[in-house]
């Protein structure tokens, strides 16, 4: 960022500090990291960036699944003072408050603040990585040649989805996000499938749904006077709540696949290990499936990344990046396994995957709590422990693996 812009947006966190009660400020880019504070040293600020992103984007989920329109600002409260969280668009900002401070005039002063720090941020580049839109493939391009009956399309299809998921047939075969476009087209009506046809619908009006809604302009008597009785002007009102933009409602686009049954453990060292991966993969998909149900698939996708212990787990971890959908290339990391003595491999796999769980799961435990987390992936952990529970009682899988996720797999 621009020296010069980070001297103003400290100079503005500087004369709110000013305002009596108020402890402390801070403002958090889209990805997390701070880009200006003013708390105290005992804070820990790497915090903060990722919990503005969880109570935002579930307080705008929860206010939109219960119809309560446009979400403008989230305040917690304690007993020991209050936090002020506001999504500015491109930016988080952040007020911490005392017990003492008065609300109404720390509002006042949040807004105004608010209004100078979306103008300085509103060029900000966004970091977050774009996902490509999907190529057309060959069998696109073969069915839209009709050289392929549909018959013949519908099997290549069905093979598809079988094997690699409805989300990934979808982008291969389709090329298009466009819901009524994709319904319309050869290859959606060459699923023989009803049940597959209808989990393509769902996800693409999932898609349809990813994009932020238009901000309309808010007054009333409650943004215009506080209980200070200090009046604000309308048009400060509508321009304020021009800037605050919701977080996008994203559900993850990845679904948890079914899991086999009467899993029985193999004799031979390859296979066994090759087991111990269908379990740990499916364990981490849960978890990125839980992350993304809470903060949003791109805040999750940016944590998984960060809490990765890429130097402590060289052997399975070398290369592997963590996809679009918030999922870990499990590709890769079977890749890497290959290089493992084959006589070593379990053993090797459940010490570094029990330690990326550990460290994985303490750092979800600082940002959402435990108790959300589990609460969160408990169906999928329920779905992994009918299937692969017994055999990861033998292989000592549960054993070691983090307490807070242990619990999960008592019922």
């Amino acid at each position: 960022m621009d020296s010069e812009i980070e001297n103003q947006l400290t100079e503005i966190l500087g004369d709110l500090n000013k305002i009596e009660g108020i402890e402390g400020s801070l403002i958090a880019d889209s990805n997390a990291d701070i880009i200006s504070h003013s708390m105290s040293r005992n804070t820990d600020i790497s915090l903060f960036g990722p919990m503005a992103q969880v109570i935002t984007g579930s307080s705008t989920r929860l206010l939109d699944s219960a119809n309560q329109g446009i979400i403008e600002r989230v305040l917690v409260e304690s007993k020991e003072g209050k936090a002020l969280f506001l999504h500015l668009g491109n930016v988080y900002f952040i007020v911490l408050m005392n017990s003492l401070a008065n609300v109404g005039l720390v509002m006042i002063s949040a807004k105004r603040a608010a209004l100078e720090i979306a103008e300085l941020t509103k060029d900000m580049a966004e970091t977050v990585e774009e996902v490509p839109a999907p190529e057309k493939s060959e069998i696109n391009k073969r069915i839209k040649t009709e050289d392929i009956s549909r018959e013949e399309a519908a099997e290549i299809v069905n093979e598809l989805i079988e094997t690699e998921g409805i989300t990934e047939a979808f982008s291969k075969v389709t090329g298009t996000e466009n819901v009524e476009e994709a319904l319309e087209s050869e290859e959606v009506k060459a699923l023989d499938s009803k049940e597959a046809e209808e989990e393509l619908v769902k996800m693409l009006e999932l898609e349809s749904t990813n994009e932020i809604k238009e901000i309309k302009k808010v007054g009333g008597k409650l943004d215009t006077e506080v209980e200070t009785g200090q009046i604000i002007p309308q048009e400060e009102i509508e321009e304020t709540h021009k800037i605050y933009s919701p977080v996008p409602v994203i559900k993850p686009p990845i679904s948890f696949p079914k899991l086999p049954e009467d899993v029985i453990i193999p004799q031979e060292d390859k296979e066994k290990s090759d087991l111990i991966l269908d379990i740990y993969e499916s364990i981490f998909l849960a978890m990125s499936i839980g992350a993304s149900k809470i903060m949003g698939v791109s805040p999750a996708r940016g944590l998984i990344k960060r809490f990765l212990p890429f130097e402590d787990c060289k052997n399975i971890l070398k290369d592997v990046d963590v996809k679009s959908n918030s999922a870990i290339d499990f590709d890769k990391i079977r890749e890497n396994t290959e290089e493992i003595p084959v006589d070593k491999r379990a053993n090797t796999l459940i010490t570094d995957f029990s330690k990326i769980i550990d460290i994985i799961t303490e750092n979800y435990g600082k940002v959402m709590g435990y108790g959300a987390f589990r609460g969160i992936v408990r169906v999928e952990f329920k779905i992994i422990n009918v299937s692969y529970g017994e055999a990861m009682d033998k292989l000592g899988i549960k054993e070691s693996i983090h307490p807070e996720l242990k619990e999960l797999f008592k019922y």
